[in-house]
């Protein structure tokens, strides 16, 4: 017993100064290079996880979150200007580029509400603005410019024009303007259509890690967890998809779990080693005899009961009384009745007669019979 007493003490001293030491070096790492799935670009400084990392990993604006229930947009930005997300397609560390996309896959319904604002936020857009009016026309109008799918129907169409395309000259009457909105273009508007616009491309211009990213084999980042100043340091690989904080909680489980596992094994062998002892022979326990079992009545005292058999008019000892009590069916002509003599209730012979050998009592008064009882040994 003592020895067993040192084996849980030590487990105990393992789980609770060498696990806390392990997630120590866990959270030291936790800044490292992380991803939501294997096709999803890789997300580091300036950018981190919010559902995986503390925010001291990452610049405030640059907060991003997993969208497990979306293969192709897994992570997800969200601008303080913006009442909805963006979903992160591409990140180019070194020239400081991001491309994102719309999760409804319709960036023209954002234009157009008014919903698509980076004010406030690091980024800024790549390209110049340009200012559109969104009409909204009905099939029968002569407009030359390509109707936007996603806004549109078999009974009207929504478009966008650049603005200063609208004058007096042009065929609007058919129109009505839904809003205006600026709209960065990657592209001169005249081979430009809305149902191709999938994305745009930001920039951000602080932090500022250019000089870091060109040198292989090193990241940007804070100094350390209490300081802004920037620095360099060695990448810290993700394994299999996973950050290393994952990879190092997997490890701490996975050895709690192991040093449990050895207790539980000591304990079976202790008890293993408790049960080979001497065994007395069996043969040597005296049994003691089993005691007598007072069952029904014997076949002679249940054939002395008196019976009648029921003619065709159904004449009962009690006209009332035309239901056996044990099997619940009404007595039909020709049938034979038993009486316990006792209390004068009736039943068909066979069932009062099965009855009795297991009961030495009436099914109904529960009144005890006179007659010999059975006895089983």
């Amino acid at each position: 017993m003592p020895a067993l007493k040192e084996y849980i003490l030590i487990s105990f001293l393992l789980f609770f100064f060498f696990i806390p030491h392990l997630a120590a070096t866990s959270s030291a790492t936790t800044c490292g290079e992380s991803t939501c799935t294997s096709t999803s670009p890789q997300i580091r400084f300036p950018f981190w996880l919010k559902n995986l990392q503390p925010s001291t990993c990452g610049y405030e604006g640059f907060g991003l979150t997993c969208n497990p229930g979306h293969r192709w947009q897994s992570i997800l930005i969200t601008v303080p200007s913006s009442s909805r997300h963006f979903a992160i397609q591409e990140i180019d560390y070194l020239n400081q580029n991001v491309w994102i996309s719309d999760p409804n896959n319709c960036f023209p319904r954002r234009f157009m509400d008014n919903d698509f604002s980076f004010d406030g936020s690091p980024f800024s857009y790549v390209h110049a603005l340009e200012r559109f009016t969104f009409l909204n026309c009905s099939y029968q109008a002569e407009v030359s410019y390509p109707p936007i799918s996603c806004l549109s129907n078999e009974h009207y169409m929504v478009t966008g024009v650049p603005s200063d395309l609208i004058n007096s000259s042009t065929p609007w009457s058919s129109c009505s303007v839904i809003s205006e909105a600026w709209v960065p273009l990657s592209e001169p508007f005249e081979s430009f259509e809305w149902d191709y616009l999938n994305g745009f491309e930001l920039e951000w211009y602080v932090p500022n890690c250019r000089f870091c990213e060109a040198i292989p084999g090193k990241v940007c980042g804070f100094d350390n967890n209490t300081s802004s100043k920037l620095g360099c340091s060695n990448a810290i690989n993700s394994t299999n998809g996973l950050s290393k904080t994952v990879m190092y909680g997997k490890i701490c489980i996975g050895i709690t779990g192991l040093f449990f596992l050895v207790i539980v094994i000591m304990l079976r062998l202790r008890a293993c080693g408790r049960v080979n002892r001497p065994i007395i022979e069996l043969s040597a326990i005296p049994h003691p005899q089993p005691s007598a079992v007072i069952m029904g009545l014997d076949d002679p005292t249940i054939d002395s009961y008196p019976k009648t058999q029921l003619g065709e008019s159904l004449e009962l000892p009690k006209p009332n009384d035309n239901t056996c009590s044990i099997c619940l069916g009404n007595y039909q002509p020709r049938e034979t009745l038993r009486t316990i003599p006792e209390c004068n209730h009736y039943f068909h012979a066979n069932c009062i007669d099965e009855w009795l050998r297991r009961n030495a009592t009436c099914p109904i008064c529960r009144k005890s019979s006179e007659g010999n009882k059975g006895i089983e040994a």
